[in-house]
């Protein structure tokens, strides 16, 4: 598989595990092997209100504990699932891209991430710039929602050929496979969350398992090689 299209494997089953994080936030949720599969029910033995996959549950297997009676819950110790991501203020964001065109997509209103490390001199500009740019990648690509699209039919003054959005989103989905197997499968989670999926990066910590305090240096050394890739570093 393509680190495109293992990207939106990530992406994919972030969502489906967030879902069944807010789920399970309910009293009495509980979640069970279902054959191959995972099923999230309000009480044992009421049809499922959620059916993941083994990868979804992978990412949500460290905000689980097990349960006595088999299956497992939402552990006390880890944050309740909030309805959004700390840091993010869900809307739209118009962006014109290089050939005028403008597209519209979801995006954090509130301080991203990325912007809040760069406030906070945690990461340098470069890596920032990096970030963003395989963060435009993946919107223009379609793997990252987006709302709607709109270009001018004729071509603007200035001659060059112009890209027809199926070509255009081809070319982007290219360049974010050269930079995700450029930084390697080790850095592709970390990347997703905070750069694509806007997850704050306490969050990220929790979401992947790792140690407190320890994804700053991760998501650094990520960057970095990101930025070496684009040729900012």
């Amino acid at each position: 598989m393509s680190a495109a299209g293992i990207l939106e494997g990530e992406l994919e089953a972030e969502h489906l595990a967030d879902r069944a994080a807010r789920l399970l936030a309910r009293a009495g949720s509980v979640i069970e092997a279902r054959g191959l599969a995972y099923a999230v029910r309000f009480a044992r033995g009421r049809r499922p209100m959620l059916v993941i996959d083994e990868a979804a549950f992978r990412k949500l297997f460290a905000r689980l504990v097990p349960r006595t009676d088999g299956g497992w819950r939402l552990s006390s110790q880890a944050p309740s699932p909030p309805p959004g991501r700390p840091g993010f203020v869900e809307g739209e964001k118009t962006v014109v891209e290089p050939d005028g065109r403008a597209t519209t997509h979801r995006a954090n209103l509130g301080e991203a991430p990325l912007d809040w490390l760069l406030h906070r001199k945690h990461i340098t500009r470069a890596e920032h710039a990096a970030g963003e740019k395989l963060s435009a990648d993946a919107h223009a690509s379609g793997i990252v929602g987006r709302l709607t699209m709109r270009w001018d039919p004729t071509p603007r003054s200035g001659g060059g050929s112009r890209l027809e959005p199926m070509e255009r989103a081809h070319a982007a989905r290219q360049r974010l496979g050269r930079a995700m197997e450029a930084v390697g499968a080790e850095a592709m989670p970390i990347l997703t969350l905070i750069c694509l999926t806007g997850t704050s990066l306490q969050g990220t910590e929790v979401a992947l398992g790792m140690k407190p305090r320890t994804g700053k240096a991760a998501l650094k050394a990520a960057l970095q090689r990101l930025a070496a890739h684009y040729g900012m570093a």
